[in-house]
This record gives structure tokens, C-alpha cells and sequence, in this order.
């Protein structure tokens, strides 16, 4: 009976050794942030500056492109380094839905940026509207990361066995 509780009590204290080794694996959030921020500001700044130099309404166009590119990635880029995968693919699709309509409705009337109808602007700005609010909502979201990943990952207590007899053994993050 006594290595049948001898194996319980291991089995039971393995735990412990596996919080300690996911310790050193909480994610980096603020290089997260970072790295997104950095991505959409990036894009947002080539995007504007490529806008106001010229009135040309195919590299307007591409400067829209530009910026929303770069807001649909930069949560999902910075979801990517935390390592919350699944996060990364629903704050990217706000931006991907507003990039998307805004590609269709530059296609429908090219000079949109300029001279559009009510219709066509309307939509282009809540498209655009929508890509913006989307990317900083996501990247607001990464600074909570590492909260999410302590509460995935509590203390652990577990029993354990020692040549003099029992104890316990505390595992986890402090």
C-alpha cells in the first residue's frame, strides 16, 4: 500500500514542477504593445504622407492601402508576440472588415478620397472608422496579456515526499 501512496503523492506533485517551468514563460506584453503600436503608427504615418503629397487618385488609393494594411496587422502582430493566437485572429477582423470595405468602395468610386457622393463617403469613413477603432481596441487589448496568462497560470500547491517523510512544495509565480 505504501508505494501506491508513495506514486499518488508524485503524481500529484508534478504540477508543481510544470508552474515552475511556465514561469519563465509569461509573455512579453510590453514588447507586444510595442511592436504594435510601432506597426500602426508606422503605416499610418507612410499612409498619410503618401496621401497628402499628391491630389492622383490611384496613389491616394495606395496610401489608404498602406494605412489600413498596417492597422490590420498591428493587433494581430502584437496578439502574435504575446502568444494569444486565437485573440490575434478576432482584433484583426474589425481592421480586416473596415480595409476590405474601404477596398470595395474605392473600386466602386476611385475618386471617393476626393469628390465621392455622400454614399461612397459615408461608407469610406465608417470603414475607416471602423480599421482605426478596431486596431487600437486590439492593441489596448495586448496590455491585458500578461493578466490573462497569471490567471491561466496560478500557484500551485501540491504535496510532496521527502526521505524524512511529507511536506509540501509551492510552485507557480510570486
Amino acid at each position: 500500500m505504501r508505494p501506491l501512496a508513495i506514486l499518488l503523492v508524485l503524481a500529484l506533485a508534478r504540477p508543481a514542477a510544470a508552474a515552475d517551468s511556465a514561469a519563465a514563460g509569461e509573455p512579453p506584453s510590453g514588447a507586444a504593445l510595442g511592436t504594435g503600436v510601432a506597426l500602426g503608427a508606422a503605416s499610418l504615418l507612410a499612409g498619410g504622407v503618401l496621401f497628402a503629397s499628391s491630389d492622383d487618385d490611384a496613389l491616394r488609393k495606395a496610401a489608404i492601402y498602406v494605412a489600413l494594411a498596417g492597422l490590420t496587422i498591428a493587433p494581430a502582430v502584437a496578439h502574435l508576440t504575446a502568444r494569444e493566437y486565437k485573440r490575434a485572429a478576432i482584433f484583426a477582423a474589425l481592421p480586416l472588415a473596415g480595409f476590405i470595405t474601404s477596398a470595395i468602395v474605392l473600386q466602386v468610386d476611385p475618386s471617393v478620397t476626393r469628390l465621392g457622393s455622400a454614399e461612397t463617403r459615408t461608407s469610406f469613413g465608417i470603414a475607416m472608422c471602423a480599421g482605426i477603432v478596431g486596431a487600437t481596441v486590439g492593441l489596448i487589448d495586448v496590455m491585458g496579456a500578461s493578466d490573462r496568462w497569471r490567471a491561466r497560470h496560478p500557484v500551485v500547491v501540491a504535496p510532496t515526499v521527502v526521505s524524512a517523510g511529507g511536506g509540501l512544495v509551492l510552485g507557480g509565480r510570486f
